[in-house]
């Protein structure tokens, strides 16, 4: 073990964390209003269009297995600004593609270098913070800045189509990731106080990864997190092809009903802030993610009895994004918290398994698309229910907030 750097605590290291967490959520996000004109464009189908987003999500969960033990045996800032580079090598090639597959092909490159930014940020918050609650309270804005940014995103995307096609959301993209290299490179001072050496030996790895995986607590916050992640990202890359999201069913377009829906995210990122001072962990990791399957079954039984409208179903997704807003804090933190002296492999772990959870459900569900929320809704039940069944097995007892 070597010391590589001092301790960097400056006032201006959050909102750096919370630009670089944010970068592959608004990349994406960007993007999503385009997909039916893309898939136009090119003359493909909407679920090879829908590759753009899920080839993204793969290489963005994949890439963080990576860039994890990377930063751990080399420190975060390099990571960082190699990680960002490759976001723009990906972003030039994806804004010049001349068809579908090299499109999708620079967005898998995007999403490879989008990783760094995103599994760091969490492992500079585990090296900074000095104790589990602080940990939680410095997770809620990265988040709060991804949720702002799927929120601004998809208004953007659209506002720029008619200025650009959708090579403008790429350019958008690289742009504010140019804007993330340059505060790196002038101001970023290394969090990381020792290196791991021998860490990106792949037997060590697997063995670091593995035994992550098997450890109890550790995989009930991951678990219950990608499900989580899951119900929510999967509304986002479905919502072009949904009635009461996309304007068919009612007077709102799709910007504003992504709009609308992600400030719900917004929202329970805020509320956990303030929580997170007075209840714990497990407890606000579990909690939340119970309560979002209320507003979710009603959903289903108000579509059901057909009394379900475009303003109602994007209320009760609202509260539902709300409520799963409010656990991400706490998951997050969990991860790293369990995981001490590997927190960037705890956190790209963790990276690449929701996105990868993410990546599977989108096509599962872009294939069982039939126009309606139905198989959206369905997908999401089943994911929040393996999570609150899954944390309670795998967690144990879940001890009283003190």
């Amino acid at each position: 073990m070597t010391a590589i750097g001092e301790r960097a605590t400056t006032p201006l290291i959050l909102p750096l964390l919370m630009l670089l967490f944010a970068v592959g959520d608004l990349s994406t996000s960007l993007l999503v209003p385009s997909l039916p004109g893309i898939a136009r464009e090119f003359g493909t189908s909407n679920v090879t269009a829908q590759l753009a987003i899920s080839g993204f999500a793969v290489a963005f969960g994949l890439g963080q297995l990576l860039m994890g033990p990377l930063s751990d045996a080399f420190g975060r800032r390099p990571v960082l600004i190699g990680g960002l580079m490759l976001f723009g090598v990906g972003s030039v090639l994806a804004a010049l593609a001349p068809g579908i597959g090299a499109l999708i092909a620079g967005r898998i490159i995007q999403g490879a270098g989008a990783s760094a930014g995103y599994v760091l940020a969490r492992a500079v918050v585990r090296d900074i913070a000095t104790d589990d609650r602080q940990t939680a309270r410095m997770m809620a804005p990265l988040f709060i800045s991804s949720g702002s940014m799927m929120i601004c995103g998809p208004l953007i995307g659209e506002a720029l189509i008619p200025h650009g096609g959708w090579q403008a959301a790429i350019l958008a993209g690289l742009l504010v990731a140019g804007i993330a290299c340059v505060w790196v490179v002038s101001s970023f001072r290394e969090t990381l106080t020792e290196r791991t050496t021998g860490g990106l030996n792949p037997i060590r790895m697997a063995r670091t990864y593995s035994g992550l995986f098997v450890h109890g607590r550790y995989f009930a916050y991951l678990m219950t997190h990608c499900c989580a992640y899951g119900a929510s990202y999967t509304f986002i890359a479905n919502a072009p092809f949904i009635d009461l999201a996309n304007g068919q069913a009612g007077p709102l377009g799709l910007g504003i009903s992504v709009g609308v829906v992600m400030a719900g995210f917004l929202t329970g990122l805020l509320i956990a802030r303030r929580l997170a001072a007075s209840i714990g962990v497990p407890q606000g990791a579990h909690y939340f993610v119970i309560a979002s399957l209320v507003p979710l079954l009603l959903q289903i039984a108000l579509y059901q009895t057909g009394m379900l409208h475009q303003y109602l179903y994007l209320a009760l997704e609202f509260l539902i994004l709300a409520l799963l807003g409010g656990m991400a804090p706490f998951t997050a933190a969990g991860v790293v918290i369990e995981a001490p002296g590997r927190a960037g492999s705890g956190a790209a772990l963790l990276g690449a398994s929701q996105m990868l959870t993410a990546a599977g459900v989108i096509v599962v569900v872009g294939v069982l698309n039939d126009g309606t929320m139905l198989p959206l809704a369905l997908m999401q039940v089943t994911l929040l229910v393996a999570a609150v069944v899954g944390f309670r097995l795998t967690y144990g007892p879940i001890p009283k907030a003190t």
